[in-house]
């Protein structure tokens, strides 16, 4: 009897020392993730603003045990805008095994370059921009938990159908979220009875847009709808009050952040924008569990969240769940992304997604409103009118 125990006790101390026990033991190590962000160049607010989000919570993740027991590190590359950076930043991630999970960019246009890289080295991504092309048709290993250009679009359209305005111009930067933000207003205007009387596209870089915006004031449009989380939005605000025009001015969740909103305080009162439910999470009711999270991530930042720190945590916050319910494993990732997720609570509001749907907002989570005192006031919506 005293060999067996003696022998019993070797065998476990020999599990131990090679990582097959269970219990603690079995969960140490650190998990990697990579995180394509453009920190510089014309978006730099907006891969600031995701990094900012990401790194915080995953030192309040490991202050607190980490993702069941493991460390988790978010390495950061930055692609400075640019899409052919973006790529060799993510072959970075998809060539090396520690990694078991990519944040794509939140530049569109870098997202929408480096999303089938993924898909081919079969690692989730969760891209932080929202173009709708990356999941629909939904593909293998590729995944937006924020809400699309698609759901930003149909959101936006129901509250001007409910306040009357049914002759649209679109404004929109060339680049990813841009165009695509125009393209996805005028697939549904038929539907909603709206008639587009203007698509301008223009360049980041302009500087003024007093041409384009004469020639709105001077047609029958009733709305501006601007498409763009590039400075030249600003621009755009201050010269819509110079120039007086007399439509609404509507903006969308992507200007929903301190860096716009201070900048163009106080023309851009008034205008209409949507979201989704952290950017307000003050005036959500108490028993929604996203007021909770989006005000732990406030206090992490240490000021009011933008979109930007909305869109990652909220990415971020699917990574963790997916690895807690399936495992560490990219297949693990990728398969309880798609099964173990549905409904889950995020800083931005619940996800749903699934084998064949890979866009985790839906319209429940969805707000449409104005700007008050320079900040958004959510008025429509599933959720507010709770």
């Amino acid at each position: 009897m005293k060999r067996v125990l003696a022998l019993l006790a070797i065998l476990c101390g020999v599990a131990v020392l090679t990582g097959f026990s269970t219990g603690s033991a079995a969960t140490r190590g650190t998990v990697y993730i990579g995180m394509d962000a453009p920190l510089t160049g014309p978006q730099a607010v907006v891969g600031q603003g995701d990094r900012e989000a990401v790194l915080a919570l995953a030192d309040y993740w490991n202050s607190r045990s980490g993702i069941n027991g493991r460390r988790l590190v978010v390495e950061v590359l930055d692609n400075a805008s640019n899409p052919s950076q973006a790529v060799q930043n993510v072959q970075r991630f998809t060539s090396d095994s520690k990694y078991v999970a990519i944040l794509g960019s939140g530049n569109a246009a870098a997202a929408v370059a480096t999303a089938p890289l993924a898909t081919q080295a079969q690692i989730p991504f969760l891209a932080l921009s929202p173009p709708t092309t990356l999941v629909a048709p939904p593909r293998p290993y590729v995944f937006v938990a924020l809400p699309t250009s698609r759901l930003y679009a149909y959101s936006m359209a129901q509250y001007l159908k409910r306040v009357g305005i049914q002759r649209i111009a679109l404004m929109g930067d060339n680049g990813g979220f841009g165009r695509d933000g125009v393209a996805q207003v005028e697939a549904l205007a038929k539907a909603y009875g709206f008639t587009i009387t203007d698509s301008i596209i223009f360049a980041p870089a302009t500087t003024s847009f007093a041409a384009e915006l004469a020639k709105v004031k001077n047609s029958n449009a009733q709305a501006l709808w601007m498409w763009t989380v590039t400075p030249a939005g600003n621009t755009i605000v201050k010269e819509f009050r110079q120039l007086q025009l007399s439509q609404r001015l509507v903006l969308t969740g992507g200007n929903l952040s301190a860096q716009f909103l201070e900048a163009t305080c106080p023309d851009v009162n008034g205008a209409l924008v949507n979201g989704y439910l952290g950017s307000v999470w003050q005036q959500l009711p108490r028993t929604n569990p996203t007021r909770a999270l989006s005000q732990l991530v406030e206090r992490l930042v240490k000021h009011p969240i933008s979109v930007f720190n909305i869109d990652a945590s909220t990415s971020l916050f699917a990574l963790k769940a997916a690895m807690e319910r399936g495992g560490f494993t990219r297949a693990a990732i990728n398969n309880a992304l798609e099964t173990k997720l549905k409904r889950l609570p995020t800083p931005g509001g619940r996800l749903y997604l699934g084998p064949r749907n890979h866009s985790a907002i839906q319209m429940d989570s969805m707000w449409a409103g104005n700007i008050a005192s320079c900040k958004p006031r959510a008025v429509f919506g599933a959720a507010i009118s709770k």
